[in-house]
C-alpha cells in the first residue's frame, strides 16, 4: 500500500517534490539505521519496522507522483 500525493500540475511544484524526496532519503536513510541498531531487542525492532514501513508508503507516493507527472510531460511532448 502506498500513500497517494496529489498530481503535480508544473515544473514548480515537481522542484518542490523533488526536495520532499530528498528530505525522505535522508529520513529513510535514518529509519534503516534505527532498524538494524534494534536486531537484538525484539520490541524496539517491531516499532522501527512500523516506522521504516510508514516513512516506505510516504516516499514511494511521492515518487510515483514525480513519475506520473514525468509521464505526462512525454506523452504531450
Amino acid at each position: 500500500m502506498r500513500d497517494v500525493q496529489p498530481p503535480i500540475e508544473n515544473e514548480q511544484q515537481l522542484a518542490g517534490y523533488h526536495a520532499g524526496l530528498e528530505r525522505f532519503n535522508v529520513i529513510v536513510a535514518s529509519r534503516e539505521a534505527d532498524l538494524f541498531a534494534s536486531q537484538h531487542d525484539p520490541q524496539r525492532l517491531e516499532g522501527a519496522r512500523h516506522a521504516l514501513y510508514r516513512v516506505y508508503r510516504k516516499r514511494q507516493g511521492i515518487i510515483d507522483a514525480i513519475e506520473a507527472y514525468e509521464r505526462r510531460q512525454r506523452q504531450t511532448a
